[in-house]
């Protein structure tokens, strides 16, 4: 097999630190998502909290609640806590048949 001499070769220190440098924007990119997927579920948790201390009318118990549950439920489907989905989905669609039909 011969070698072509007019194609350029890199160097494997090169290509090591470029792929190094791709794994740590990689982990920089599950880090950001991790920090708003936290985010999330604790402005969930709060925003379902926030009806239980304060009394607000029916509309803004009914918004509170569903944002909160509706954020709560996006984190359970993106870690799968499976009864967590049952639970904040059924929350969702209770809130809603409540505000609806009282």
């Amino acid at each position: 097999m011969e070698i072509n001499s007019n194609q350029n070769s890199i160097p494997i220190e090169n290509s090591i630190h470029i792929e190094n440098l791709n794994t740590d924007n990689n982990n920089n990119n599950v880090t950001y998502k991790m920090y708003i997927s936290e985010g999330v579920g604790w402005v969930g948790s709060i925003l379902v909290l926030i009806p239980y201390v304060s009394p607000f009318s029916n509309t803004i118990d009914f918004i509170l609640n569903t944002l909160g549950a509706s954020g709560l439920f996006v984190v359970c489907v993106a870690s799968k806590q499976y009864q967590s989905i049952v639970i904040n989905a059924a929350w969702i669609v209770g809130g809603i048949y409540k505000y609806i039909f009282s």
